[in-house]
């Protein structure tokens, strides 16, 4: 069996640790354990939620956000306004792919490409296509099953027979099937198919489910696929503390990695590898992990007693994130909304239909759009635009001075390339049938609902490319006290120009047919709280008190010049220890960032082609010294 006590797991050899059994820790495992050669170890604070009725209905999905049982309910320090954001991470086998709400896209050619431009060799979308592909499975809808127009689909630009199943949703309500053609109307169509790295435009989305329509995740998928190898351990309700070093001097590293130390019901173990540690702890709690380890800034480190192994001060800063803003309208008379269901009885219908038939409101989900700048600009007259500078003279300087200079520029200059290209997203659309409380960001089960009396409709506007930078930062010498998060929304300029923009144009789509059919007087009657309309005038003000967060963090640990990790995601100044999740990502890309990680994105089949040991390649450490490459 593959779940093992902590003393079990303590007394193992393993020839690779993983420390964290979320989205990319369990993918990893699976692919290493295919070598029967290999013995692989896993440490997840969480457990196996892979029959846990919850995690597989999708509808279920946001009532485990700020539950602690399967969420770690991060939060930030105060933002503009003194607004505190809650971030659910999940706390699972499987990670955020428990929890998250299922959607299925893909980042465009060129934010990977981008990658790539920063200096780190190997990272294009031509890299990459070929592992999108072989590790998903997608799921052709039957003809007399299609209820929205999926045209733009190209087979081949998707997978067959890889773990994860991905489809289109089974159950499209009145709101979803208005969406394509309210894009259509306004000349805002999908073109091309966005799992190509190309489409813009409004359409209906691909979701992770699988033939039963229950989510697909990295905990239904990796890991049960690999849960009878002999050579694959995992360690639940345990948490890794540190990371331990033994001195190594080469020309590119100071010291080696061999094992972990963890804590299991109060009891303290060490477990050591033979090969690597690979850190798959996420974007708040990877860097955390590397200062409590004595990697990390060494006024930081100091402040908190911790020896400096490797002074890095790029660890835990350029922290990214989808900075989101909600706009809130009243539906059309007779629309079924999420307000419904304070009726229990529509609850419990629900429900029977879902289980009974798998579909129905909790088999739903929401279309998306991605738009250009210049697509935005066509919903709007010119003196309803925020103006943007072609050349803005405003740096992005790293948060408290820390980080590289050169690195930001660098960004700065391939974020304004996307901003003004007519092929590049900057703004992203969604929506959910019902109202929203943007007053209160820090509870996620407040914030996506309302108690005002009536049935609502909520636009989400999404900036996709975001020119702040943040950082997450220990506030102790304890892996139990959570770290600091500090994303800095809206420090930039640019992007309250850019938000502002989006807020505008959610307002434009909205009055457009056939949506606007869906809402009383054509779009014009707002929920309570809301602006009745939205100008140049109000704009800035209203996006600075009703922002929140699409809850993709990334670039903590940053790869290339300046960064945290090296294009082969080796940890500077280390051998032996690599970090492989969403951390690692230099710059913010358009999509669901989790899919870039996830079983279903193939970067993490593309990192077993460094490692070297998917198959039964070699690879590993001898006598001291890394021979992966």
């Amino acid at each position: 069996m593959v779940l093992v006590t902590a003393a079990v797991f303590a007394a193992s050899t393993f020839d690779y640790l993983i420390a964290g059994g979320g989205t990319a820790g369990l993918t990893l495992a699976a692919r290493l354990s295919e070598n029967p050669k290999i013995n692989v170890g896993v440490i997840e604070v969480g457990v196996d939620r892979s029959s846990d009725p919850k995690v597989l209905t999708p509808g279920l999905a946001a009532s485990m956000w700020g539950d602690e049982e399967y969420d770690w309910a991060f939060e930030t320090v105060a933002q503009v306004n003194g607004r505190v954001v809650a971030h659910p991470r999940g706390k699972a086998l499987g990670g955020s792919s428990a929890i998250n709400l299922n959607l299925w896209t893909h980042a465009s050619q060129k934010d990977i490409d981008d990658w790539g431009a920063l200096g780190n060799k190997g990272w294009s979308w031509a890299d990459l296509l070929p592992y999108y592909k072989k590790s998903e499975n997608f799921l052709t809808p039957e003809v007399t099953a299609q209820q929205e127009d999926i045209s733009f689909v190209n087979p081949s630009c998707h997978g067959e027979g890889g773990p994860v199943q991905n489809k289109f949703p089974p159950f499209y309500s009145d709101f979803y099937n208005s969406w394509s053609p309210t894009f259509k109307n306004l000349k805002l169509g999908v073109k091309d198919d966005p799992k190509c790295g190309l489409g813009l435009g409004g359409a209906t989305t691909l979701v992770s489910f699988n033939e039963n329509n229950a989510r697909s995740y990295a905990g239904n998928t990796y890991y049960t696929l690999s849960a009878n190898r002999p050579n694959l351990k995992i360690l639940t309700n345990a948490l890794v503390s540190k990371i331990n070093f033994q001195p190594f001097k080469s020309a590119n590293a100071d010291l080696i990695a061999y094992g972990l130390d963890y804590t299991s019901d109060g009891n303290a173990y060490t477990v050591n590898a033979t090969k690597e540690i690979l850190l798959t702890a996420g974007t708040f709690q990877s860097p955390q992990l590397l200062e409590l380890s004595g990697i990390g800034s060494s006024a930081i480190l100091q402040k908190y007693n911790i020896p400096v192994l490797y002074d890095n001060p790029a660890v835990g800063e350029n922290l990214q994130d989808h900075l989101l803003v909600p706009l809130g309208f009243e539906a059309a008379p007779g629309e079924s909304t999420q307000e419904d269901f304070r009726d229990p009885s529509l609850v419990q219908q629900a429900l029977e239909l879902y289980i009974k038939e798998h579909t129905g409101p909790f088999a739903a989900s929401t279309p998306t759009a991605y738009l250009s700048y210049k697509q935005l600009l066509s919903l709007l007259l010119p003196a309803q635009t925020p103006s943007i500078p072609r050349r803005p003279t405003t740096h992005i300087a790293p948060a408290a001075g820390r980080g590289s200079s050169a690195a930001y520029d660098r960004q700065t200059q391939l974020t304004l390339d996307k901003l003004f290209s007519a092929t590049e997203a900057v703004a992203q659309m969604l929506f959910i049938p019902g109202g929203t409380t943007p007053s209160d960001v820090s509870n996620t089960s407040i914030f996506l609902q309302t108690d005002a009396p009536g049935k609502y409709f909520t636009l989400f506007g999404v900036l996709e490319h975001p020119f702040s930078r943040g950082n997450v930062h220990i506030t102790s010498s304890s892996i139990q006290d959570k770290p600091a998060v500090d994303p800095r929304y809206l420090s930039h300029p640019l992007d309250v120009a850019i938000i502002s923009t989006i807020a505008l144009a959610m307002q434009a789509v909205a009055r457009t047919k056939p949506l606007s059919g869906h809402l009383k007087a054509g779009g014009r009657v707002m929920q309570p709280g809301f602006p009745d309309n939205l100008t140049l005038r109000n704009v800035a003000g209203f996006v600075r008190g009703a922002f929140s967060s699409e809850y993709h963090p990334l670039g903590t640990c940053a790869m290339g010049r300046g960064g945290v990790v090296d294009e082969r995601l080796r940890v500077k100044g280390t051998v032996g220890l690599r970090v492989v999740d969403a951390s690692v990502a230099p710059l913010m890309v358009s999509p669901f960032f989790l899919l870039l990680l996830f079983p279903g994105s193939g970067i993490l089949f593309w990192v077993m082609s460094l490692l070297g040991e998917s198959g039964g390649a070699g690879g590993g450490r001898v006598e001291g010294k890394d021979v992966l490459g």
